[in-house]
């Protein structure tokens, strides 16, 4: 369900930048800010990962490689269906503990995450691999882009789009100028990646009013931050 909704956003992303050469965005540290509040809740279950969950007094009922499902649920024994996405494993241990006490003396337990199957960025526009690349440890942009292949020579590295879902609201919108980033004249322009993120990269458009004759200008589209 998770990976649907990134790519339906994806969709919308390259719709949006595609027929609208200025958009409103977001700061940098208004992303920063929110990389810092989700980095800090630690990590929360999707669906698609696999849990482990051992029971310390009462291993009968430990249950093991338990699949998230699209609606963000897992199924347990004494339990049934249990709502688990979006909480931290601590989180989930505290709940499941309470729903347990009815039914078991000492049910201690707690809650591993043994694969991870939704942490992933979107990336789509002028890279060699488009595609949905999985999100280890602290990935930053140009990381991520490096392991899509990379920029094509029509890339537009000045202008590239991120929209950033984690907030659970409406979502953050920024613009990068990530050639700033690889000269190291703003480092700043590589931000660290959140599960879900969506990167576009925007072709170089070609100056349309340049029609007098000689070589066409490269122009990039401008952004407005909020």
């Amino acid at each position: 369900m998770r990976q649907a909704i990134v790519l339906v956003l994806a969709a919308l992303l390259i719709g949006l930048v595609g027929c609208t050469p200025k958009m409103k965005t977001n700061t940098i540290s208004q992303f920063n800010a929110e990389y810092d509040r989700v980095k800090g809740q630690g990590y929360q279950i999707q669906p698609g990962d696999t849990l482990d969950i051992t029971f310390f007094y009462t291993p009968e009922y430990n249950a093991t490689s338990v699949p998230v499902r699209p609606d963000g649920r897992i199924q347990l024994s004494l339990v049934g269906d249990f709502p688990i996405a979006g909480m931290t494993p601590d989180q989930a241990a505290a709940e499941l503990k309470k729903i347990y006490t009815k039914e078991l003396k000492n049910p201690d337990l707690a809650v591993i995450v043994k694969t991870f199957g939704a942490s992933a960025v979107v990336v789509q526009g002028e890279v060699r691999n488009p595609a949905q690349i999985p999100l280890i440890g602290n990935a930053r942009l140009l990381q991520i882009i490096s392991q899509a292949g990379g920029f094509l020579p029509t890339a537009d590295i000045r202008n590239v789009t991120i929209v950033r879902h984690s907030t659970g609201g409406k979502p953050l919108v920024t613009v990068v100028n990530l050639q700033d980033a690889l000269q190291g004249v703003n480092p700043a322009n590589d931000i660290g990646m959140l599960p879900g993120d969506v990167v576009f990269v925007r072709p170089l458009k070609m100056n349309n009013e340049n029609r007098g004759g000689g070589m066409p200008v490269l122009t990039a589209p401008s952004a407005e931050p909020e």
